[in-house]
């Protein structure tokens, strides 16, 4: 096509002008009679096509290769969105890429197309707000590009697309397979994931920062599975009825990077590839698995099979997959674990200290606990509140303290808690030594950042009493929260951080949809934590509550609620006034009268006011594709957006009509 012009504006007309009504299934026919000329205009160059099929992003039209489109053969104009499970014909293709949802509009998206690409004569009106259909193609022709994304111009169209879902079905990875050279031998893969950037959930290139394992609700309940290297190896064993995973990139997968939780305590039988690389990786995961309390046991390949020989080709050389399972070899673990179990006897127990305390009856010396609330409810305010005192020795609002070093994990943001502990710390007119801060984000849960904050924070020598993590979400990586395994990791690695430093570790954390009832996410954490407090904003006070159901003390008696009052102070620093709050005890405890006290108002953002507006504007629950459209805002902070209109239950997630897709309405 070198040196071919393409005008994407115009197709070629396939009969006379129509001025009649529009017919679905006339229009469904004209346009599947030529798939290859209606994406080439729907999406101005952003697909990559090939004799037989197109890829792209998505239907809103984001370069990429999630979504596949037929364009030969008997499902020409048939697509299908591989990330998100959609499909539909090419008339379903354009309505999601216009942000057509449900029925609505129908009719009319049927005479965009009758009239904007196929050139029918025929009367079109649309609402005010609907800009017409050639502007926005424009508009995103001018956003998103013309041309596929790099990698695919390079890389050729993917071959197969492997999605790793967690134990509910959701999809929290992919890795895409090419073979640029049309062969085998030159297969390389793409892995793709969701990732938090500046608040903003994406997703990216890459793999995440914890990886899953393949196959994951299908080996969830099995109490024998195999680890093989690669997808298609997993899928070919599944296929006969053997239950099969991988580890996200085959024999390079990095060990300590991989979530082999799913696994622990079951039969793992380990098929590796019949080359170095695969023994070598089998040796590695093994002694992972062990460690876990699984059996396992590890194949040897045939002496007859070729370098290279995997349970793929296992299957596709028709040989017996179950009888060489069968001949499967116990692996013996090359040093013996250290041991976990701890026995006491009564006459122990009976010695054992009562708690000792860090703040006097709210929170113990090297204990884990949880401050939650929902946003806006000054939660990190009292956090900072405590570690100033305990790096000072003032008490805390009446309530002694055991002084001492105090790192503050700001991944929300350093600037603005730094001005916030300047001027506390001016106010009270002194200085605080002992109180740190980390800068930056990280995630406890990635190998690496946990041991380096370790190290940073074990590299002096004055010991460490109390470490705040703010937030959870800021430092939870790419895993979900709401599933337990990923949870559990998270905990696992505040303990972690805990045993090694001595200190109470402090969880800052979001509340969830219903934010007078619980945290955001799954309870492993709550369950974990020695004390929980919940945080609540009133018109003038904030409430600290750790009576339960929303607090928890487990080794001591709850302490009764306690009522603070977020007062403006003003100080100067380098030569100009600044202006923070910092909490003082309220004089009168909480009432009645206070009780009843509406809630202060929650601030919006720009996106979150665009939301609102455009749901306001349309007078009925819209799709994500809608919200882009009205909106004008990216995906991410759309979908960052709704989850904050959410936690302030200004709008409820429902399924569509077809229940084909979430959309979001108004309280």
């Amino acid at each position: 096509m070198t040196g071919q012009v393409l005008d994407f504006n115009q197709a070629k007309r396939q009969d006379a002008p129509r001025t009649g009504e529009v017919d679905a299934e006339d229009i469904r026919a004209r346009l599947h009679a030529d798939p290859r000329s209606f994406v080439q205009w729907l999406y101005s160059g952003r697909a990559l096509l090939t004799k037989t099929d197109a890829r792209i992003g998505n239907a809103y039209g984001e370069p990429g290769a999630s979504l596949s489109i037929r364009l030969a053969g008997p499902d020409a104009g048939l697509w299908h969105d591989h990330a998100t499970s959609e499909s539909g014909d090419l008339i379903a293709l354009y309505r999601a890429c216009m942000g057509y949802q449900g029925t609505a509009n129908f009719v009319l998206s049927l005479k965009e197309i009758a009239k904007e690409y196929l050139g029918d004569s025929i009367e079109l009106e649309r609402s005010a707000w609907q800009a017409p259909v050639m502007e926005r193609i424009e508009q995103k022709k001018a956003k998103l590009g013309t041309k596929p994304r790099a990698d695919m111009l390079e890389l050729g169209a993917p071959v197969a697309t492997y999605k790793y879902y967690d134990t509910r079905g959701n999809v929290l990875a992919s890795v895409v397979r090419f073979e640029p050279d049309g062969t085998r031998e030159s297969k390389t893969f793409r892995p793709f994931c969701f990732k938090t950037i500046d608040g903003v959930t994406k997703w990216v290139a890459g793999a995440p920062d914890l990886r899953p394992l393949y196959r994951l609700p299908d080996i969830a309940t099995a109490t024998t599975v195999v680890l093989c290297e690669g997808e298609g190896c997993a899928d070919a064993l599944t296929e006969v009825g053997i239950p099969a995973t991988t580890a996200m990139q085959g024999a390079k997968a990095p060990i300590d990077k991989t979530d082999w939780s799913p696994l622990a305590g079951k039969k793992v039988i380990i098929w590796p590839d019949k080359d170095d690389a695969g023994f070598q990786y089998a040796k590695q995961a093994s002694e992972r698995l062990l460690s876990l309390g699984c059996t396992v046991l590890g194949i040897t390949p045939p002496e007859d099979a070729p370098a290279k020989w995997d349970a793929g080709d296992c299957v596709s050389e028709g040989r017996d997959p179950h009888a060489i399972i069968a001949g499967a070899s116990p692996v013996i673990a090359t040093q013996q674990p250290k041991p976990r179990i701890k026995l006491l006897k009564l006459s122990d127990l009976e010695n054992l200290q009562p708690p000792s305390w860090l703040i006097q009856d709210v929170i113990t010396e090297h204990g884990l606990s949880m401050i939650w609330g929902r946003s806006g409810s000054l939660k990190s305010f009292v956090a900072l509140d405590m570690g100033l005192c305990i790096a000072t020795g003032r008490e805390w609002h009446g309530k002694p303290v055991k002084q001492g070093r105090v790192v503050y994990l700001a991944a929300e943001g350093a600037h603005g808690l730094g001005g916030r502990a300047i001027g506390w710390t001016k106010s009270k007119g002194i200085d605080a030594p002992n109180f740190q801060l980390i800068p930056h984000g990280l995630t406890l849960t990635k190998e690496d950042d946990l041991e380096a904050l370790i190290a940073a924070i074990t590299a002096d020598p004055e010991p460490v009493v109390f470490i705040p993590i703010d937030t959870l979400s800021r430092t939870f990586g790419g895993g979900n929260p709401n599933q337990p395994s990923d949870m559990n990791l998270f905990v696992t690695a505040a303990d972690r951080l805990k045993e090694a430093t001595g200190a109470h570790v402090m969880i800052i954390h979001h509340g969830g949809k219903d934010t007078d009832k619980n945290e955001l996410g799954n309870e492993g954490l709550r369950n974990a934590s020695d004390t929980v407090i919940h945080v609540r904003r009133k018109t003038e006070t904030v409430e600290l509550i750790n009576e339960a159901p929303k607090g928890k003390q487990k080794d001591a008696e709850e302490f009764k609620p306690i009522t603070l009052r977020p007062t403006k102070i003003a100080y100067e620093h380098n030569g100009n006034e600044q202006t923070t709050l910092v909490m003082v005890l309220n004089e009168t405890q909480a009432g009645d009268d206070d009780a009843q006290m509406s809630e202060a108002p929650q601030p919006l953002g720009v996106v979150e006011k665009a939301v609102l507006k455009a749901l306001a504007d349309a007078g009925e629950a819209l799709g994500m594709n809608r919200l882009q459209l009205m909106t004008g805002k990216s995906k991410g902070s759309l979908y960052n957006a709704t989850a904050n209109l959410e936690e302030k239950s200004l709008i409820e997630k429902v399924r569509s009509s077809d229940d084909k897709r979430d959309e979001w309405r108004q309280v």
